[in-house]
């Protein structure tokens, strides 16, 4: 109707056909991955998560951590009468500032 419902004219982009005998070689000779290719790939991911996953875990170089040796059973007794530090459950010395007014100056 009126030319309404005409499609445009359709426009190639890009160079006419055998133009580009190296990409038109190429278009050609294309195959699609194999099954033992796609089984070749999925392992060599799953070896790089893994491998990246290790040595995240372990890290080659790192310092180790070293923790300190327990105390012997003796130490972890409550504290006998008259004893106040030293002992599990003492009292433990703490060193406070008074508090400063909002309006000093640093």
């Amino acid at each position: 109707m009126f030319g309404l419902f005409k499609r445009p004219k359709t426009v190639r982009q890009g160079p006419p056909p055998g133009t580009l005998p190296l990409l038109d070689d190429l278009v050609s000779e294309f195959r699609p991955v194999t099954r033992r290719q796609r089984l070749a790939i999925v392992a060599v991911a799953l070896v790089t998560v893994v491998t990246l996953w290790l040595l995240l875990l372990f890290r080659p170089g790192g310092h180790p951590r070293v923790f300190p040796p327990a105390p012997p059973a003796s130490s972890s007794l409550p504290c006998p009468p008259g004893q106040a530090s030293g002992c599990v459950g003492g009292q433990a010395d703490v060193l406070l500032l008074p508090a400063a007014p909002a309006s000093a100056a640093r």
